[in-house]
């Protein structure tokens, strides 16, 4: 009888160990952490950028396009008639943290470089909740001007904005950054009132996931304080699929340029008044790493 009940006691204490030692392991592989991944598709949804940044050594070859006023009707064929406006752009993930690109758009010639700093990354395991990168634009329009004999410092105009980000679940992220825009000219083109060399506004973002391959996602950027004559808020709604490589965003959106700072400063019509056009961007992404 004592031998059973020693090797009972003895049974019991491997397994319980074993028991005990599997919990350790479970508990161990529960804490495992790292960044929060796909908090955005891409690193902007229409032209508002998010906190989503490039890999190290990693390039997004961008084209951004959009067409005129869905409200021009049939002669119109509802814009697709209308002037289009187009960015040509490419980003490069110089760091996991940090991104560099330069992009070209056709209204006004405007060339911008920018750049965009991850300070803080939301972490799986909650410890760090949310994302936070700062971005800077710089840009400058290359059109001749018959009007104006502009010196190079005159052309600049100036964007800064910084990112706090969240993802909640697997479906939804929401964004808010604040976000300032300063143009060193500033033309007055009608006797309608007084222009604004520095803009304050805010960026509001979101995107609902709808499976592994599609969302919907939304930007709207409301001016806060002083704005010029006759803008709006922009806004913009859309819809994204990711095919692995690329990352297809097809919109409907009221502003027109795919710069922040010209979409703050220079939105001039209203989505509530059925004044916007549909859009595109094409996101390519490419390792150049080894």
């Amino acid at each position: 009888m004592n031998i059973r009940k020693t090797t009972l006691l003895v049974l019991i204490a491997i397994f319980g160990s074993y028991s005990v030692h599997a919990q350790v392991l479970e508990r161990k592989r529960a804490v495992q952490d790292g960044p929060v991944e796909d908090i955005f598709l891409a690193g902007s949804i229409a032209g508002l950028s998010t906190v989503t940044g490039l890999p190290q050594n990693n390039m997004n070859s961008m084209v951004m396009h959009n067409f005129g006023l869905v409200s021009g009707g049939i002669e119109d064929f509802y814009g697709l008639d209308g002037g289009a406006a187009v960015r040509l752009g490419i980003d490069y993930g110089v760091t996991d943290k940090l991104d560099i690109g330069i992009g070209r758009t056709g209204i006004e010639d405007v060339v911008d470089l920018r750049a965009k700093y991850i300070i803080l990354e939301q972490l799986k395991s909650d410890k760090i909740p949310i994302q936070i990168a700062i971005k800077g634009d710089v840009g400058i329009s290359t059109q001749k001007e018959r009007r104006f004999n502009y010196t190079f410092s005159e052309r600049l105009n100036y964007f800064t904005s910084v990112m706090v980000a969240r993802k909640f679940n697997d479906k939804l992220s929401l964004q808010i950054s604040p976000m300032i825009s300063h143009f060193n000219t500033v033309v007055k083109e009608q006797n309608n009132g007084k222009l604004y060399n520095t803009i304050v506004g805010v960026g509001l973002a979101g995107r609902y996931k709808l499976n592994n391959r599609n969302a919907l996602a939304f930007e709207y950027l409301p001016v806060l304080g002083n704005r010029n004559p006759n803008t709006k808020d922009h806004i913009a709604v859309s819809y994204e699929i990711d095919t692995g490589g690329h990352v297809f965003q097809l919109f409907f959106m009221s502003g027109r340029w795919f710069t922040e700072q010209h979409l703050l400063a220079r939105t001039d019509t209203n989505i509530l008044d059925l004044d916007f056009r549909f859009g595109f961007n094409i996101n390519r992404f490419f390792g150049l790493g080894k």
